[in-house]
């Protein structure tokens, strides 16, 4: 939610609020523009504070301002204030020490991180620091996770000179150098007994009402990403409850039978909303598709489907929308302890993968930070997915990813987690009939990723081969076993995790 350089050279409190961000000398901070973010700035004789973060309903405002002058104890008690917002927030502190970033629990927008000299660089988005990291080394722990989609939320980046602020965390820059620190391991509840008169559903209901009440936001201006699935099903239905068809949904469509299914179901918990939907037809915009490329650099971590995605959601900008809500978090929310993995073995990854990448997958735990209040999987999920919307002009809501909700689902006994069974309770007592909350066939974009393949897979490889890959010089990546991948493709033959090949090629556009 904000971009900065910092120049370590000038620790001094002599900052103003110029045009869009705050300003001293060659240093600047600039908050992200939208109406769900206020901004608040302080400082003392020797040091100077600036907080972006979201606000709360109800409550008017902070605007931008330069740095309000208050005593050292103001200072203090401020700062401390500051540190325990409710919601989400990054807070930047200058001192002679040198300067501090962090931030909280909520994470909804990343902050990204890198140092040159006596520059501290920050944004949003990962792209933007290309040019001023010192170096462009490729990260061997984080590239082999995003090859082998066994990624985990971490400081770890596709840059060895670039850290993501992880929740809770903070960074110190001082004398060119970047210290990253990590938090406690937060508490996790244990499932509950439940009372003989327990009114599961209620409590569901209630608590994801006074998750969305929590957010500041204007019905009128927030559109619902609604796939049909019982997560985003879920968030529609309590806003339409809430707000009334005030909102916009929309969705990518599917392929084949699944495609018919989702467009049956999604019509009818429009009727039951009554809102304005807009649906674009994935096929339309498949993976790999030279055609439908934004334009714009993407970063490593971000999803292969972004081309219909962010048409979506440049439509929903262009028809006056400034927020997007989605089911985020539904699944981890909801999911049961997980089962012990078996080793690793060579059959469990791409033939492609050079065997010093296979070697480095059994180093998974590297740079992981200590347990958060929820999910790993989710976190990384809302890091990887917020810049797409914030290039947008859209600020996420993500309802379910709140620890609230987190932890309600860690209350629940497993009978009411397992097969989504509350999710899909709940919507049954809307009224919905079996066809929307049990539907018969999975809903996924397997179909679509297969076409994209077939139709773009083997000369997308071939030109990643031919103009020589950061993948290939650093040898995650056997150009040969690559080759034959394409020839497989050709011929429409593939072989096991051959549509993996799909990532390899959204990633090398990435680095290249």
């Amino acid at each position: 939610m904000l971009s900065m350089r910092i120049d370590s050279t000038l620790p001094d409190t002599s900052w103003e609020w110029i045009s869009d961000r705050w300003r001293s000398g060659s240093s600047w901070i600039s908050p992200y523009d939208h109406p769900a973010l206020e901004t608040w700035a302080a400082r003392d004789s020797q040091r100077v504070v600036f907080q972006v973060r979201e606000r709360l309903p109800g409550q008017q405002a902070h605007g931008p301002a330069s740095p309000r002058p208050v005593s050292e104890r103001a200072y203090n008690e401020a700062v401390v204030e500051a540190r325990a917002w409710a919601r989400s927030h990054h807070l930047i502190e200058i001192t002679p020490q040198g300067v501090t970033v962090s931030t909280g629990a909520h994470c909804p927008a990343p902050v990204y991180l890198t140092a040159h000299h006596t520059a501290l660089h920050a944004h949003w988005d990962i792209t933007a620091l290309r040019k001023v990291m010192p170096h462009q080394r490729l990260d061997p722990v984080e590239i082999t996770r995003l090859l082998a989609l066994t990624g985990h939320y971490s400081t770890h980046t596709a840059w060895e000179a670039v850290h993501l602020l992880s929740e809770r965390s903070s960074a110190h820059f001082h004398d060119g150098e970047l210290t990253v620190y990590l938090p406690e391991a937060a508490r996790h509840d244990e499932p509950r007994e439940l009372a003989p008169d327990a009114r599961v559903l209620d409590g569901y209901e209630q608590i994801l009402d006074a998750v969305l009440a929590d957010h500041h936001y204007l019905p009128e201006r927030t559109a619902i990403e609604l796939s049909g699935g019982m997560d985003s099903s879920n968030v529609a239905m309590s806003l339409s409850i809430r707000h009334g068809p005030t909102l916009v949904s929309g969705a990518l469509l599917q392929e084949g039978a699944a495609g018919e299914q989702q467009k049956q179901r999604r019509e009818a918990m429009i009727r039951y909303a009554g809102f304005r939907d807009t649906t674009l037809r994935a096929a339309d915009y498949l993976p790999m598709d030279p055609q439908h490329a934004l334009g714009i650099p993407l970063g490593p971590h971000e999803e292969i489907y972004i081309a219909g995605h962010g048409t979506l959601l440049a439509k929903w900008k262009a028809d006056g929308m400034l927020w997007a809500a989605a089911g985020v978090g539904g699944d981890e929310m909801l999911s049961l302890p997980p089962e012990p993995h078996p080793p690793l073995t060579s059959a469990d990854v791409p033939r492609w993968l050079t065997p010093s990448t296979f070697e480095a997958l059994r180093d998974q735990e590297s740079g992981i930070p200590p347990a958060p209040p929820i999910s790993d999987s989710t976190l990384r999920a809302l890091a990887c997915g917020a810049p797409m919307y914030l290039r947008a002009g859209l600020w996420p809501l993500y309802p379910l990813a709140d620890p609230a909700m987190w932890r309600f689902g860690q209350w629940l006994p497993f009978s009411w987690r397992r097969n989504k069974r509350l999710a899909r309770f709940r919507l049954q007592r809307l009224g919905f009939d079996l066809e929307v909350t049990h539907p018969p066939l999975r809903e996924n974009f397997h179909e679509v990723l297969q076409k994209a393949l077939a139709r773009f897979g083997p000369d997308a490889i071939r030109a990643m081969l031919d103009s020589g890959s950061p993948l290939i010089d650093g040898g995650f990546v056997d150009a040969d076993e690559l080759s034959a991948a394409a020839v497989r493709l050709e011929h429409q033959q593939p072989a096991a995790r051959d549509e993996m090949v799909a990532h390899v090629l959204r990633l090398h556009h990435a680095l290249i």
